[in-house]
């Protein structure tokens, strides 16, 4: 999903590994179990639904996640995703049918049994129209998918229409999808905690709001007996404003351990100050680390870092001059410390980046970014072989939202870089959030951000699709045949090998070309009481460590 330090749309990210090793003497794992094994976490925001098929933010997936089970799930290095709800899946000669096969026995948490119906009814229902899902477009690769999603709500004809999607119950553990064309990507897809089973006659249940909206999922007073989900836990409790109790689904009976932990409460506080305190208090097990807190925990044994799936970038309008010559967007590039805006404006919780795929996932290859590295002399050089003098370039604007003092930090790091490295005075073309996005859309910008990505599943479709010549999601105007065929080319196939080789010649192109100016991948910073065991962290956990893998999560006696 698209973000920035203008914020738009922020969802989820993916993939990586990172352990708190268990620790101690005796029992199970070397751990001392703790008489509570209970789990006490912070959510930043109240979820406004407890309906996968609805949920769009992370701290919505923090619940959903746990309540509910996709047919897919990441691994723990975040390099392949393999059996959840399905214990396998195969995909034909053509690339375009998969085939998934239940984990049989497998139980909803009222103890019914789970059908591959109830994934035929969950996919549909997500792409009705009438509900408006926003994960609906994730789906899009789905047989006659975008059409059907594409109609008016008020369309008599939804209900046939969503007949021809290419879903099919083969039989009760043998749920069946059939795309438009082969996408190498879409086991990620179907990893998504969106493509989890739901019981239609659970929803019919709840009926409808006045504005024909489904209300199941959304009644918080009756939480605990209307979210019949087939996940790990379930709600015991949601109490609004407050907190939300998570406890072991008794009729699970998927692939998973049975977890030790026996609660998980998941206290809603928006004020991460507030949260930290509660932390220091002994009122949370774990918490995300305040900016202005950084140097205070930095060297705490309590510490635990990640890189999230997040990269930052300048854009760079290449539609207009002086940047629609390659080798003056290149110099500007090499001309930008990242070690050192990584230090002292992030204060060391990022990852210097001149790549687009960020560190965790499969097609990470720093070595790739050479021509974006930082160097002075190569910067000049360069220019000097643009045919651009460097007088020509002085009042060059950078376009920046001065509301935040984020933005403004950095919009000034980046005019002192130029200024120093490659002896261009830039202007600050300091605006408010909506006129610079109007902006960048509109390509009435020379340069300025900043802008990013974070991964929605760890597969570097999700990210390469962005750059793709009339993409709506980069503001560059930038286009490249050759770029393109390597992303087509990635995209349609499901060997690794070739995926590899096509989005390594399309990374390449990207870099060199330069119509961003790559910054840095942001790195997550927690701190984790030395009682919790067992965490296996990801990029990809939602608001709280550990979530992908909650099982192997225990209190230790302390």
């Amino acid at each position: 999903m698209q973000l920035g330090f203008r914020f738009r749309a922020l969802a989820l990210a993916s993939a990586g590994l990172f352990v708190v090793a268990a620790c101690g003497p005796s029992s199970g794992n070397g751990v001392t179990l703790a008489s509570t094994q209970e789990l006490r976490v912070r959510l930043t925001t109240e979820p406004a639904t407890f309906d996968p098929g609805q949920q769009q933010w992370d701290y919505e997936a923090a619940v959903g996640r746990q309540t509910f089970e996709a047919l897919l799930r990441t691994t723990k290095d975040g390099k392949d995703a393999v059996g959840a709800a399905a214990d396998s899946y195969t995909i034909d000669s053509t690339g375009k049918i998969y085939t998934y096969k239940l984990h049989p026995g497998a139980k909803w948490s009222d103890g019914q049994p789970v059908k591959a119906a109830d994934f035929v009814y969950a996919f549909q229902r997500l792409l009705d129209p009438r509900l408006a899902a926003p994960y609906s477009s994730f789906y899009y690769s789905i047989k006659n998918a975008a059409t059907v999603n594409g109609l008016d709500p008020k369309d008599p004809t939804i209900d046939a229409a969503l007949l021809t999607l290419g879903l099919k119950a083969v039989d009760d553990n043998t749920f069946q999808v059939t795309l438009e064309a082969p996408a190498g990507y879409f086991k990620w897809v179907a990893s998504l905690w969106t493509s989890s089973p739901v019981r239609k006659d659970i929803v019919q249940k709840y009926g409808k709001d006045s504005s024909g909206n489904d209300k199941w999922g959304a009644v918080a007073a009756t939480a605990s007996e209307s979210v019949v989900g087939n996940g790990l836990f379930k709600i015991s409790e949601d109490v609004p404003k407050d907190h939300i109790t998570l406890v072991p689904n008794t009729n699970y009976a998927g692939s998973q351990p049975k977890p030790t932990l026996t609660k998980i409460t998941e206290f809603l506080i928006d004020d991460e100050t507030v949260a930290y305190a509660k932390y220091k208090s002994g009122e949370l097990d774990m918490v995300g680390v305040p900016v202005a807190d950084t140097e205070a925990v930095r060297s705490s044994a309590e510490l635990v870092t990640i890189p999230e799936l997040t990269v930052f970038w300048v854009d760079v309008n290449v539609k207009q001059a002086p940047f629609d010559n390659p080798k003056v967007r290149l110099a500007f590039a090499q001309a930008i410390d990242r070690d050192s805006f990584v230090k002292n404006i992030e204060k060391g919780r990022g990852i210097s980046a001149t790549t687009l795929i960020p560190k965790g996932m499969r097609n990470y290859a720093p070595e790739l970014g050479t021509s974006q590295k930082f160097d002075a002399t190569v910067a000049k050089a360069t220019l000097a072989s643009s045919g651009v003098s460097t007088t020509s370039l002085n009042g060059v604007k950078y376009t920046y939202n001065s509301n935040s003092p984020t933005n403004k930090t950095i919009a000034e790091f980046v005019q002192a870089q130029l200024k120093t490295n490659l002896g261009v005075d830039v202007v600050l073309d300091g605006t408010d959030s909506k006129t610079v996005s109007k902006r960048l859309r509109t390509g009435n910008y020379q340069f300025g951000g900043p802008s990013g990505w974070g991964a929605d599943y760890p597969d570097s479709q999700d990210w390469f699709d962005i750059f793709m010549t009339g993409s709506g999601n980069q503001f560059s105007g930038w286009s490249s045949k050759t770029y393109d065929d390597a992303v087509t080319a990635g995209d349609a196939t499901s060997d690794n090998a070739k995926r590899d080789a096509s989005y390594a010649t399309a990374e390449k192109t990207l870099v060199g070309e330069a119509p961003v100016l790559f910054l840095y991948q942001r790195t997550g910073w927690f701190l984790v009481k030395p009682y919790v065991k067992g965490i296996n962290t990801t990029p990809n956990d939602d608001q709280w460590l550990g979530d992908f893998f909650t099982w192997s999560i225990q209190i230790s006696q302390h």
